[in-house]
């Protein structure tokens, strides 16, 4: 019986997500090709599987030879911030390409936001697994292969807040907290309210 799998963020051809997200590979040779074998471990030629944004990076020329070893009778990617046009990503070899989607009481889309609904997404990479009903699929947390809808309600929660590393602050995880990002919050003429 066919089955439907979830994954996001592979950006295949990316060599500096490597070093960004602290992936377990020495190249990305060594990243495209593991993580190609272990999507074709756990999807068979008849599933499919909802890509949920940032397949690839590099030449959009190279994307179709990876969509094309990939297993599955359909994939459907939700555009995500790295995508092309959805014209482009369909003749990389997508079945179907969204900016959003329902699927059986599931909001499927690329980045989280606040929400009381059920959504799968991704963007956030090793940042968190689960927040409520909020569910990252990226592959960074599944270890670099899609997962089925069974295994992705079992993920553990993550706390909803996090610690800037700049200035110690608390921070929701949910939230842009753009002020924080690459330590603006010290270096701005506001000062940041510490805790």
């Amino acid at each position: 019986m066919a089955k439907v799998f979830f994954t996001s963020d592979t950006h295949f051809n990316h060599t500096n997500i490597i070093k960004y997200c602290g992936r377990p590979f020495a190249s990305v040779e060594e990243m495209d090709r593991e993580m190609i074998s272990r999507w074709n471990a756990a999807v068979s030629p008849e599933d499919t599987v909802y890509h949920l944004g940032d397949f690839a990076m590099g030449r959009p020329s190279d994307w179709s030879a990876i969509v094309g070893r990939l297993n599955g009778a359909k994939k459907i990617l939700v555009i995500g911030s790295h995508d092309r046009s959805p014209q482009r990503m369909l003749e990389a070899g997508f079945d179907e390409v969204h900016e959003q989607l329902e699927w059986n009481g599931w909001l499927l889309q690329h980045k989280p936001m606040q929400t009381e609904r059920n959504l799968l997404c991704g963007h956030v990479h090793g940042k968190w697994l689960r927040l409520g009903s909020i569910i990252n699929v990226g592959v960074d947390v599944w270890d670099f292969t899609p997962r089925t809808i069974e295994e992705l309600v079992t993920a553990e929660q993550s706390a909803p807040e996090y610690e800037c590393v700049h200035c110690g602050m608390k921070l929701q995880r949910l939230k842009d907290n753009a002020e924080h990002h690459d330590g603006a919050c010290l270096t701005g003429t506001d000062t940041v309210k510490r805790p």
